[in-house]
């Protein structure tokens, strides 16, 4: 099989609070000319300008699903196709290589709770269009100087910075005095002071710098003082050989990955040249800019503000700054900047782990450690940038044209393999997480392979473990070779911060060689390609139990297409185990592993369960939840597309069927409970595309899993341990039953489908509800088993990336160019 390229692909795994979360995450307006008026906090706009929306009136705004508000959809007939072929462990966007990423990010809600696994968010999804990293310039309407007014609106940057805040989580505050043994290895005291004293930056007499203001009239004072200042540093003890240059950015734009309107414009950039460093992409047919900086190209970038404005806020907005460098720089393992003031100097670090900033350190009182920190953060060195130089790029002309990553195979040796520059790898675009990234590559006899990099917290398996036991298992995924411990996120902390007081997660960062498939299921181009695929993939999730594996985490995007270079085996391969979970027989543990996938995909008997506060002993997870959320993945096919290439627009919005399966977990028992026990789908009509045999598969499907959701239920309410545990094993019994019957029913739907007209579309118009004012309807089940005991109707997602307190399960990706 085969799938062909395009330079745009458009996410249609696309869930409504992942919408919603994106509506929250956008800043609320475009910076707009402020005049502040000192002493005061209000801010004056010249007369004529845009009014600024209320915040929480866009993110009451809900986006369709199918396409990024404001943009027509591209007629299907003339929008080339996409293969997105993505890898085990993540969930993709994919454009060419050659094209542009237009992103549209999402926020991940902070946990709100705090358990051993914790209640999250669908935070962050993605869309391509036709605009990456544009070139800095001052056409942008967000970098014009008018009348020398540089600064953005407020409220955009106060959105911006949450959105940041959210996806890093608490931001930890550290001792500042941390900072004088970091970087201790760039240049001794000594040195320093001879330098200091020669250039006559720094008067030891006075114990002040030379030049600087202590009470500048504005920020453009201080700011021109630092830029001559580092510069000077960097050119005299840095040895960087012409290859790191400090920039005044702060009428230059950088765009953000999320949004082009979304912009930044950092005080001082200092602009790199090396392996991991390309210019800002030029749009098809533009003119390079020469020297163009961005946040692909920067080693670090510096806030300036005066020692007034320099509160916690201006702090935590240098993680905006952060975040985009780790999007732009895929072989970034932590970022670094600084926010600098005419006295003081503070740092916030990121990475996958989270974030901490540091109190003030007094740059007249200790200019050493502000030299070091200049030295340390401009080093031509990649690694101690905070890069992972096994991963390097041959920059031409500014701009990526080959590259190499480099890992150990199956026998431990090293190997360097080329990465794949026809299209790009894949990333999932949130720092704090696992921080997936999927390297496209080939081997020496020019095969596709996948290498995946990925941070697991310590009370993790990780995944080569179930990979491992895996091998050779029909319709899933296989696995050539891993690396482990590459490094940790506990190693890019200080010496004095305090791991237990802050409850901090370690993470290890592991890479794993893998075999490269097809596209996602999303991606069918055929009623019977679907099909089939979804049929392989319960197949393999059969054969992997057999072999000790439970998957726990079915969902569209873990069920890709077979291998599109061969037509010999499965039409479907089960992809990610990062949530799985080695067992003995047809269960996968208790309560505490129920917090694994979407509320989308979840079985309505982990749905009633990830409730911790009920009394009720609850049932392990077992197959067939798993079972279960393959139906619900049909149901994601049946009711979310129109035709192939077409999500249908309304099946994420009011109370639509699959809007109700992705609200908070309460809504989504019921409405689960009540499909599973409707007595037709002519209650829900399925879009005319999908033919009758696909209806009656659904149906079939349906009526199955029925009695064996009550069959739990009852179970679950018996309050006999032992009369419990007979009656699940008796359920389990039936183990390979379960699997040939559904299976049987796929069978029976592909036959139906492989006959004349059988593709045909059925006549019936779909009539998808979604209208917000209509009420929810009741459960038909007692409200007991999965009632909140606060009675709060706020989503609890139970998605959960790897079990840790800290960590969101982030469902959608995107991939960039390398």
């Amino acid at each position: 099989m085969s799938v062909s390229t395009s330079k745009i692909a458009v996410s249609r795994v696309q869930t409504r609070s992942q919408t919603r979360s994106d509506a929250q995450r956008q800043p609320t307006a475009a910076p707009t000319k402020s005049l502040q008026n000192k002493g005061s906090n209000m801010t004056m706009k010249p007369r004529g300008s845009k009014k600024i929306p209320n915040t929480a009136q866009m993110a009451r705004k809900v986006q369709p699903r199918s396409r990024p508000a404001g943009k027509a959809r591209i007629p299907a007939g003339s929008r080339p196709r996409q293969r997105r072929n993505p890898h085990p462990g993540v969930r993709t966007n994919l454009g060419r290589d050659d094209s542009p990423i237009h992103l549209k990010v999402a926020s991940a809600t902070p946990e709100l709770e705090n358990t051993s696994a914790s209640d999250v968010v669908d935070g962050i999804s993605f869309r391509s269009s036709s605009t990456r990293d544009s070139v800095s310039s001052l056409d942008s309407p967000h970098a014009k100087d008018q009348e020398g007014d540089n600064e953005y609106d407020e409220a955009y940057l106060e959105a911006q910075r949450k959105s940041a805040v959210a996806d890093l989580g608490e931001i930890l505050t550290v001792d500042g005095s941390c900072l004088q043994e970091l970087y201790k290895g760039t240049a001794s005291d000594r040195r320093i002071k001879n330098f200091l004293t020669a250039s006559s930056l720094y008067d030891y007499n006075t114990k002040s710098w030379t030049g600087v203001l202590r009470a500048p009239r504005d920020e453009t004072q201080l700011r021109v003082w630092f830029t001559k200042v580092i510069k000077t540093i960097i050119d005299g003890l840095g040895n960087v050989k012409g290859t790191r240059e400090v920039v005044d950015t702060s009428h230059t734009t950088f765009a953000h990955c999320e949004e082009p309107t979304q912009t930044s414009r950092p005080s001082i950039s200092v602009r790199a040249t090396g392996p991991s460093f390309a210019e800002p992409w030029v749009p098809n047919g533009g003119k390079r800019v020469p020297n163009a900086v961005g946040f692909s190209n920067v080693a670090t970038v510096f806030e300036v503000k005066p020692d007034a404005d320099a509160n916690e806020a201006a702090v935590d907005r240098l993680a905006v700054y952060n975040r985009q460098i780790f999007f732009r720089q895929l072989n970034r393992l932590f970022c670094r900047s600084l926010l600098l003031t005419e006295t003081q100097v503070r740092l916030l670090h990121c990475d996958r782990s989270g974030a901490y900033k540091t109190t003030s350190v007094n740059i007249h009182d200790d200019p050493c450690t502000f030299v070091r920190l200049v030295l340390g953060l401009s080093s031509q060195h990649e690694a101690t940038l905070g890069l992972d130089s096994t991963v390097q790029w041959t920059i031409r002309n500014g701009a990526k044209v080959a590259g190499t990553i480099t890992t150990v195979n199956e026998s431990g040796k090293r190997i360097k393999y080329q990465l794949r520059m026809d299209e790009p790898h894949i990333v999932c675009r949130v720092v704090r997480s696992r921080g997936t990234v999927c390297w496209r590559a080939r081997d020496k006899a020019g095969k596709h392979i996948i290498l995946k990099d990925a941070w697991r917290i310590d009370e993790q398996v990780p995944e080569y473990v179930f990979l491992e036991r895996a091998k050779g298992v029909a319709g899933v995924t296989q696995m050539f070779a891993y690396e482990d411990d590459r490094t940790q996120t506990k190693r890019f902390r200080p010496e004095c911060f305090d791991f237990k007081a802050n409850e901090f997660h370690n993470r290890t960062m592991s890479r794993v060689t893998m075999a490269c498939y097809g596209s996602s299921l999303d991606r069918f181009t055929s009623q019977r390609q679907a099909i089939v695929a979804l049929r392989d993939a319960i197949k393999g999730h059969w054969n992997l139990l057999k072999a000790g594996i439970m998957h726990r985490d079915v969902s569209m995007d873990n069920i890709l297409f077979g291998d599109d270079d061969s037509n010999e085996g499965p039409g479907g391969i089960l992809i990610d185990f990062d949530m799985a979970m080695v067992v003995d027989g047809p269960t996968a543990g208790l309560l505490t592993e129920y917090r694994v996938g979407t509320h989308l995909y979840q079985s309505v008997s982990v749905l009633r369960h990830s409730d911790q506060s009920t009394r009720i002993a609850p049932l392990p997870r077992d197959y067939l939840d798993d079972l279960e959320s393959f139906l619900y993945v049909l149901c994601h096919l049946l009711y979310g597309f129109e035709g192939v290439d077409l999500p249908h627009p309304n099946a994420f919005r009011g109370l639509a069927l699959l809007a109700q399966w992705e609200q908070d977990r309460l809504s989504s028992t019921y409405s689960k409970a009540n499909f599973l026990d409707e007595t037709a789908l002519s209650t829900r009509p399925i879009p005319p595309f999908w033919s009758s045999a696909c209806v009656e598969l659904c149906d079939s499907f349906r009526k199955f899993i029925l009695p064996l959701s009550d069959a739990k239920t009852d179970i679950r309410d018996t309050r006999d341990p032992k009369k419990r545990q007979k009656l699940l094993e008796n359920l389990y019994d039936e183990l390979d039953g379960h699997y040939a019957a559904v299976i049987s029913m796929f069978d029976d739907a592909i036959a139906g489908l492989d006959r004349p007209g059988g593709d045909a579309p059925r006549e019936t118009e779909p009539q998808i509800n979604s209208s917000p004012e209509q009420e929810t309807p009741s459960a038909h089940r007692s409200t007991s088993s999965t009632s909140d005991t606060d009675g709060s109707r706020k989503r609890k997602s139970s998605d959960s990336e790897d079990g840790s307190p800290s960590t969101k399960r982030h469902r959608s990706v995107d991939s960039v160019s390398p």
